[in-house]
């Protein structure tokens, strides 16, 4: 093995291709060459020859049959590089989930829907609370760390039926069709209590409390623009922030009223860590 594996790179560096390109290759002229190599042992095995009954019945049976399997391996092998690619297009790679250029463009779809059918829709930004802190007290490596924890935490709480991506550094979004903003307000809460009350280990024996605070809008009247309603939730992400962070803060359209909801006495950002 290492000899080809030596051989393929002496070939790609004289052609001057990719590995995965001269691999391609390679796979094509094996297949090309296994096609008449295995007639001339089912050839052999059944003693067949040119003047032999049913001669013509095999070939042509097996040219069929190695056809349809040549293209069957190259079909899969295509898929699996097409769904390769699909998925990087609009998944986050550090967290598994939906990407913020996906986000957008199921938002405006569900947003879309929502006008059409005339139901509900909710949007919940979270944002985790002195992110920063834990990138400067344990290292990039173990925020990256927090960061897949806390996507799990959102996901786990979330619907089958509801989307959940990372828009940006430690931002991230819910997305709740056929929700509206008291529903919304309900699912965030439970987020922000699921993660409050789950420690996230780290490296050795190490853990990290975290608490994030949300905002929470939702479609509501003539309020169909997606931009809108995206501007709505973060506006009311900010009021959490300002408010003391780890709470839900409910923002409306039709007035500059907002309802929060407060963390408890016992579970407050003074006995977080961060």
């Amino acid at each position: 093995m290492r000899f080809l594996m030596a051989g393929i790179d002496t070939l790609r560096d004289f052609f001057g291709i990719s590995r995965t390109r001269l691999k391609r290759l390679l796979q094509g002229c094996v297949l090309g060459i296994g096609a008449p190599f295995g007639w001339l042992c089912l050839s052999a095995l059944l003693e067949l020859d040119a003047a032999a009954p049913y001669y013509w019945l095999w070939l042509y049976g097996y040219m069929g049959l190695g056809t349809i399997c040549v293209f069957a391996v190259f079909g899969y092998i295509v898929g699996r590089h097409e769904q390769r690619f699909a998925e990087l297009s609009y998944i986050d790679s550090l967290t598994g989930l939906c990407n913020p250029r996906y986000f957008q463009h199921r938002f405006r779809q569900e947003i879309a829907r929502s006008v059409r059918q005339r139901t509900p829709i909710c949007l919940v930004i979270a944002d985790i609370d002195h992110f920063k802190r834990v990138n400067d007290t344990y290292g990039h490596q173990m925020g990256d760390v927090v960061l897949r924890e806390f996507a799990g935490m959102l996901k786990s709480v979330a619907r089958d039926s509801d989307m959940v991506a990372r828009v940006g550094g430690e931002e991230f979004a819910v997305l709740l069709p056929d929700t509206d903003a008291e529903g919304g307000r309900i699912v965030a809460e439970r987020m922000r209590l699921t993660i409050q009350q789950t420690p996230i280990k780290l490296a050795g024996e190490q853990t990290v409390q975290i608490t994030a605070s949300f905002g929470v809008s939702s479609r509501e009247g003539r309020n169909v623009w997606p931009d809108a309603i995206y501007a709505l939730a973060d506006k009311a992400l900010y009021a959490a922030k300002a408010g003391g962070r780890n709470r839900v803060v409910v923002m409306h359209q039709d007035s500059s009223e907002s309802s929060v909801q407060k963390h408890d006495e016992t579970g407050g950002e003074d006995n977080a860590a961060f």
